[in-house]
């Protein structure tokens, strides 16, 4: 079997390897033609909305060749919310543009909760504007979603870089904890430690 054909029988898997993603492994055997059948494959896929799926097999397929049709698609308004995230993703990984971080701060507040555990899952964290550190603030005092609210406390503590490698054991929890609490006025205040010993 060919590796484009594997690639082809990617998508009608259903099993975990389908949840798993397209991973590197399908593109790295392909010729060069295969490579270009696959991206072209998968840009159709785009055109129509799109996936995170779809989006990251197309930076996989050609990483150079995807950015220019991701911004046109992504300016357009062609994309669904979870593509526009995957596209935000990997073309800010590539370039590093700020103007970027306006996508995920969008989904922060979506009413489809899935959108909103992806956007807090997949902001960069090496740039903290003050628009970022509002809608995470936010998403940590009103989140009802379990998974969309430990997402955005550690992106928050991310950004600060406060993770389990980079301080000890107990200042982690302590700034965890504080941000993770029913209390309002503990998130506050630990909003506040954070500005004053990170920002």
């Amino acid at each position: 079997m060919s590796a484009y054909q594997n690639f082809l029988d990617f998508f009608s898997m259903r099993n975990k390897e389908r949840l798993d993603g397209l991973s590197e492994s399908y593109f790295t055997p392909m010729t060069r033609e295969e490579r270009g059948m696959a991206f072209e494959f998968l840009l159709k896929r785009v055109e129509q909305g799109g996936t995170e799926e779809s989006v990251n097999g197309l930076f996989r397929a050609d990483e150079r060749r995807a950015i220019e049709p991701i911004k046109r698609l992504l300016a357009s308004g062609a994309l669904n919310g979870e593509a526009q995230i995957a596209a935000a993703w990997n073309l800010y990984r590539i370039e590093r543009d700020p103007g970027l971080l306006s996508i995920f701060v969008r989904f922060m507040s979506d009413p489809d909760t899935e959108l909103r555990e992806k956007a807090a899952y997949y902001v960069p964290s090496d740039q903290l504007t003050g628009e970022l550190k509002s809608a995470l603030q936010g998403m940590i005092r009103t989140e009802t979603d379990q998974t969309a609210s430990i997402n955005a406390v550690n992106k928050l503590l991310a950004c600060y870089e406060v993770t389990r490698e980079s301080v000890d054991k107990e200042t982690f929890s302590s700034f965890y904890r504080g941000l993770r609490i029913d209390d309002p006025a503990m998130k506050e205040q630990t909003f506040k430690r954070l500005d004053s010993l990170y920002d």
